[in-house]
């Protein structure tokens, strides 16, 4: 009997499917939870009680449904799906899922907050974007970097809250294997959330220009010669202001589920780069749903910080109760 082994170039095909899958369901994950503004919690704090908390780990699974431009200015859009397994942790140092993908809480007080954040956007393949036929495709992309966290105004006895968040991030993209640094992002975001029904519902608003070295700039809307054609011209893209979005979101916080619906409108225009041949439209949408199913919880609760605006005395942030078993 003989035993057909597989090539060394299929096992390497293998390979890159699966981590191009891997890639696109990573991607899929960051930019849901981009495109739906913070807070998302799978237990609202009114279930609870406002004096136990949230608990300490939720673990569910779920759904996202995201639509978002191929690449800034771009005239077409990319959809995407999946089915998703769905972590919060809410540590005292490292929050996972819980407002963010993921963020290490490097400092707090009543009103500031410094993490370490993530952001990400989807790939693209140029020979489904017309302007970049026969160009490289652009690969997806990957942002990290601290962020600091201002809250300007919340009133302790009414459910609104108004904050700034001042992220500084390095890019990154994944090229043909390779993970390749893109320069910087500043985007402040401005975000005033309001709770009602008890806290099960929430509406947010949030405003969020961004700037970006001239590296990112230049991943997007340069033109090398080698790629020039009789109607793409050669360019040279410089850094400088992106885009900024205005974007509105609802969520709602059940038992033991959790759903949110986010749509931002995104504005190019004036952007730094508008006469390169690959900037085609000077706005676009990006609209995000997502759907959880919470499955297991910590009995281990974790209080967040009362905002106090007049007094700096420090407020604890974690309960420290010594029970930490699993209630599905």
């Amino acid at each position: 009997m003989q035993i057909l082994m597989p090539s060394s170039q299929a096992i390497q095909r293998t390979r890159s499917r699966f981590a191009r899958s891997a890639r696109r369901a990573y991607t899929l994950v960051v930019v849901a939870f981009a495109a739906i503004p913070a807070n998302a919690q799978l237990t609202p704090e009114s279930a609870t009680g406002s004096d136990e908390g949230l608990p300490l780990w939720e673990f569910g699974v779920g759904g996202a449904l995201v639509s978002t431009p191929d690449y800034p200015a771009a005239s077409g859009s990319t959809v995407r799906g999946a089915p998703l397994p769905v972590v919060i942790y809410r540590g005292k140092f490292l929050r996972v899922g819980d407002g963010s993908l993921a963020a290490g809480r490097l400092f707090e007080s009543d009103r500031l907050e410094l993490d370490l954040s993530v952001n990400g956007s989807f790939d693209a393949n140029s020979d489904d974007v017309a302007v970049r036929n026969g160009m490289p495709d652009l690969g997806w992309a990957f942002e990290v970097g601290p962020e600091l966290e201002w809250l300007i105004f919340a009133p302790e006895t009414e459910r609104r809250r108004l904050k700034l968040e001042l992220p500084l991030r390095a890019a990154f993209s994944a090229d043909d294997g390779r993970l390749n640094p893109r320069g910087f992002v500043f985007s402040p975001q401005l975000e005033y959330e309001h709770e009602f029904a008890d806290g099960r519902y929430e509406l947010s608003f949030t405003l969020t220009p961004s700037i970006a070295t001239r590296k990112l700039h230049d991943y997007f809307f340069t033109v090398d010669p080698q790629f020039e054609t009789a109607n793409r011209r050669q360019y040279q893209a410089r850094g400088g202001y992106l885009q900024t979005s205005l974007g509105v979101g609802l969520q709602r916080r059940g038992e033991k589920s959790f759903a949110a619906i986010g749509i931002s409108y995104v504005s190019f225009s004036g952007g730094a780069n508008q006469d390169s041949p690959l900037f085609v439209r000077d706005d676009g949408w990006r609209l995000g749903v997502f759907f959880v199913r919470r499955l297991w919880q910590s009995e281990r609760r974790v209080k967040r910080p009362v905002p106090d605006l007049t007094e700096s005395e420090p407020q604890s942030t974690i309960d420290t109760d010594d029970t930490a078993s699993d209630t599905p």
